[in-house]
């Protein structure tokens, strides 16, 4: 590591106590981040000089000589969410450095054939944002992408996606020409996993399992989410745990997990017709299959915190009996030393706060 390089990272370590704080005095930065005064300061001021902090009095001081307290200008820089998670559906959202949704919107997009008509579909929206009034002072630092698929690290495309429509496509260099913005492509998963990661910084071992148009799990070991080498870690969906019966019309295997658990096979739930004595045998057979998948997982990753949500998951606190009654039979180590199941109720926000939260990992503020 060369001294732009920690210089780069001591930025970023006064700049995330910052994130999230009402404003610190230079001492109390320096004693947080084990940097000197002197270090601290000189990359205050810098930060200063480029509008990305300001100063204001403290009022925590009632004697002697009023030190200035430093605040991150959180609301000057945002960054465009874009999720593909669900099926025929674009949700777009603008969030700035605070996790502040300023833009929101969900477009229909059934009728596309061609990703060239998604890429122009964000394009509008993004130039239409720029020309308003209301995004005058805000910076655009980047566009993130959630998609039910994979991010292939060196071929640069969208693998085994859910949708043909961006199926093998270059998605993010395609955005990133387009929009002339830095562009960052991840798996939904991934993204939830590490947006709580980032809101939880006392966890270093998480499970996020999000069930959608596909299903897929992020993990975060020791603090770092698990990618592979290109990308593909901890890939479930063709785990073959579901029906034996049911082809995948992706792999066209039988019996890939992902078609009971991700929302094609949890729509039965709300088939018409459906009688109370087969909803409770579906039930059980859903919520033991997840279970399963479960026990799997946090007997290979060891988490101290499983997440589960996505729109295929909203039945999870009627599952909820049946996962964990296998997790005591398959994993009951574990569960003996209380692991945490939170059920997500609100994936799209947690996924668009990944999204902002890479953008902020990636950010150059002394690049403006």
């Amino acid at each position: 590591m060369d001294i732009t390089d920690i210089k780069a990272e001591n930025i970023k370590k006064i700049l995330t106590v910052l994130r999230f704080s009402s404003g610190l005095t230079k001492r109390d930065l320096a004693s947080i981040v084990g940097l000197s005064f002197s270090t601290v300061s000189n990359l205050c001021n810098e930060l200063k000089d480029c509008q990305v902090l300001y100063e204001e009095k403290s009022s925590d001081y009632s004697v002697g000589r009023t030190p200035n307290r430093l605040i991150f200008r959180c609301e000057k820089f945002c960054s465009i969410c874009a999720d593909l998670q669900e099926e025929n559906l674009l949700h777009l959202a603008v969030l700035d450095f605070s996790n502040r949704q300023l833009f929101q919107h969900t477009y229909d997009i059934s009728g596309f054939t061609h990703v060239e008509q998604l890429i122009t579909q964000i394009s509008n929206v993004y130039q239409s944002l720029r020309s308003d009034p209301a995004f005058r002072e805000v910076q655009f630092i980047g566009i993130g992408v959630s998609v039910p698929a994979i991010y292939d690290q060196r071929t640069r495309r969208v693998v085994n996606a859910t949708s043909p429509l961006f199926n093998d496509t270059p998605l993010r260099d395609l955005l990133s020409h387009r929009l002339q913005l830095p562009c960052y492509v991840d798996n939904e998963a991934n993204l939830c996993a590490l947006s709580m990661r980032q809101s939880h910084t006392d966890s270093d071992n998480i499970l996020y399992l999000h069930s959608s148009a596909g299903l897929g799990v992020g993990v975060v070991c020791d603090g770092k989410i698990l990618r592979g080498s290109n990308g593909y870690a901890a890939e479930i969906a063709h785990i073959p745990l579901g029906d034996p019966e049911i082809r995948c019309p992706f792999c066209h295997s039988y019996g890939c997990i992902e078609n009971d658990l991700s929302q094609r096979g949890m729509d039965i739930f709300h088939f018409p017709g459906l009688s109370p004595d087969e909803r409770q045998r579906l039930l059980e057979d859903r919520g033991r299959k997840l279970g399963e998948l479960i026990s799997i997982l946090v007997n290979l990753f060891d988490p101290s915190v499983l997440y589960v949500g996505g729109s295929g998951l909203v039945e999870y606190p009627s599952l909820a009996p049946y996962v964990e009654q296998v997790l005591r039979a398959r994993s009951a180590m574990i569960m003996e030393r209380g692991l945490p199941i939170v059920h997500d109720t609100d994936s799209l926000q947690t996924i668009e706060q990944g999204i902002i939260q890479v953008t902020y990992e990636k950010w150059d503020p002394l690049a403006l």
